[in-house]
């Protein structure tokens, strides 16, 4: 029982574990340790009540009018559930999603799932009069449109670049194969010697991604290309992210080679927001008798073994033996933070935290016209302002916009922006790769995706010990939502690690393999030295070793030469 007293027009809140903030990694971890302790242990949940500005409205949320429609939902999306630990070993997304999903009961779209088995469109009306066995052979095209607007079709999963020359292929091929290769070398559970691994992390966190890309790439264009794969993957310019963030983001799906393909299951969880509303709404209930709503929080500082919460003009103060920080980083900017918690570099590291964005466009049809014309409605364009694109799924039977088919993806963002509007340009590109069908939309609309809280290049290293380590004794950072409103199975993640951190401090004997199971890295990644030689031989690389042996042929004629004199 919470223990609650007032002494002298004071209240004073007493708890074992305060949860400090209500974002989707916070409630997770409350969550979780409310299932695991039950009454047996104080745990509360402050919820400050505000809000976040850049707030997704890219959910596709399910409809709740009754319990019935529920049921049959669930009921027809069971089978999503049933995954072998092989088939889920590659994607770290997909576990988190499954593993939450199935524990509230909710439906799961295949778009998210299993994408690489959407082979046709689930509704293409004039297929009824084919059989079941007749529509899954129909093969759908997806449509890849080079920098100079030229369309090509084809049916890979995986964008292979045809446009590019061969050695453009070779170099941007020989890249993320490299890329791999240094992200099982950094983040594979079977390290040994950490002081070396945090070198060689502190090493690749002051590399820039630029830096890299136009160090290690030759021509223009795969420089292009993979500037668009690192906006998409971390919603920043490749000039703000350290290469070691870039990978980070990479490891979650175990490649950096299925970002732009078909079974991109990250971009898909994050542009329909994976039912984000009500995924946190099933938690909020969840954790809805151990929250507590408050004001402002002034000051978190020790006393005695104990950490304390004071708001703004002192009236409550909130006591516990460890303090969870589940705020978005923006949200410590007004919060004095003791430096026993929390030291200056850290405080100003949260505060150089850079919130990065995608823009997210839904467009609504009449008809679904690209499946009669052979499209599954998958794009990718160099060109822009598209530049990924899929087929919007429909997730509820109810609502007045479900009557249409639409198409959602991200757009090209531009560094100044300032908000204007692509719809023309959106209409053009689509009239181009469909035809006139697509000069009449129903509706359009364009929203700014939160994404995450992009480090400064060099903080990534800190923040990654910040989250990870922590200080067991008062206070767990890992909770700490930078993953803002995009990424939610990240958010999950960040979620159940900080519940498995927590339980650590808190009775370590009770943690289970289930629980600890789901944070092991996946291990498909190849660590082979020869592997390893290979992925570097690129061209700058072969440019260099051939001057090189060039100088050193020319040096021994010229030896022999003045020897022979």
């Amino acid at each position: 029982m919470v223990k609650k007293f007032g002494i002298g027009g004071k209240t004073s809140v007493e708890a074992d574990v305060i949860v400090l903030g209500c974002t989707l990694p916070g409630i997770v971890a409350a969550h979780k340790l409310k299932r695991k302790f039950g009454d047996s242990m104080d745990i509360v949940v402050l919820d400050l009540g505000s809000t976040f500005n850049y707030q997704s409205k890219c959910n596709v949320a399910f409809t709740e009018h009754s319990d019935s429609d529920s049921d049959t939902e669930n009921t027809n999306n069971t089978m999503y559930y049933n995954y072998t630990a092989r088939q889920l070993l590659d994607n770290v997304a997909r576990i988190y999603l499954l593993q939450y999903a199935k524990e509230f009961k909710l439906p799961l779209p295949k778009s998210i799932i299993n994408p690489e088995g959407l082979i046709k469109s689930e509704f293409d009306e004039d297929s009824s009069s084919l059989s079941s066995e007749q529509e899954d052979r129909i093969p759908l095209q997806k449509l890849f449109q080079y920098p100079n607007g030229t369309t090509v079709e084809f049916l890979n999963n995986l964008h292979d670049f045809e446009y590019l020359s061969f050695l453009e292929k070779f170099e941007l091929n020989q890249y993320q194969t490299f890329l791999d290769q240094c992200m099982s070398e950094l983040f594979q559970t079977n390290k040994v010697n950490l002081e070396e691994e945090r070198k060689v992390l502190q090493y690749y966190d002051r590399t820039t991604m630029e830096k890299n890309i136009c160090e290690t790439l030759l021509f223009s264009t795969s420089r292009e290309i993979m500037r668009i794969i690192v906006r998409l993957v971390c919603g920043a310019p490749a000039k703000r992210v350290s290469l070691l963030f870039y990978l980070h983001q990479c490891y979650r799906t175990s490649s950096s080679k299925n970002h732009l393909g078909g079974l991109n299951t990250r971009f898909r969880e994050k542009i329909l927001g994976h039912c984000r509303k009500r995924l946190s709404s099933k938690l909020q209930q969840s954790v809805a008798s151990i929250t507590m709503q408050t004001k402002s929080i002034k000051q978190i500082r020790t006393y005695s073994e104990q950490v304390i919460l004071e708001t703004l003009k002192g009236e409550i103060t909130y006591t516990c033996n460890l303090l969870a920080m589940a705020l978005r980083p923006d949200q410590l900017h007004n919060i004095t933070v003791e430096d026993r918690l929390m030291s200056e570099k850290q405080i100003k590291m949260t505060k150089d935290l850079q919130p990065g964005y995608a823009k997210k466009f839904n467009i609504l049809y009449r008809e679904n016209f690209w499946s009669k014309q052979g499209y599954s409605g998958d794009i990718f364009s160099m060109r822009g302002p598209i530049i990924w694109a899929m087929e919007r799924p429909r997730m509820s039977a109810t609502g007045s916009l479900e009557k249409y088919s639409g198409l959602i993806g991200y757009l090209m963002v531009r560094e100044n922006d300032n908000g204007h509007e692509s719809k023309a340009g959106v209409v053009e590109q689509l009239v181009k790769l469909f035809g006139e069908e697509a000069a009449d939309p129903v509706s359009y609309r364009e929203t700014l995706i939160a994404d995450v809280y992009v480090p400064s290049c060099g903080d990534y290293t800190s923040l990654r010990k910040l989250m990870t380590e922590g200080s067991p004794k008062f206070l767990e950072w890992g909770a700490l939502d930078v993953f803002a409103d995009g990424d939610v199975a990240a958010a999950l993640e960040a979620g159940h690690i900080a519940y498995l951190h927590l339980l650590g401090c808190l009775r370590p004997q009770a943690q289970t393999f289930d629980d600890i199971v789901a944070t092991d890295w996946p291990t498909v990644l190849s660590e082979s030295p020869l592997s390893r030689w290979k992925s570097q031989i690129n061209m700058i690389n072969g440019i260099k070793i051939t001057m090189f042996t060039v100088a050193v042929v020319v040096g021994i004629k010229l030896l022999r030469s003045l020897l022979n004199k």
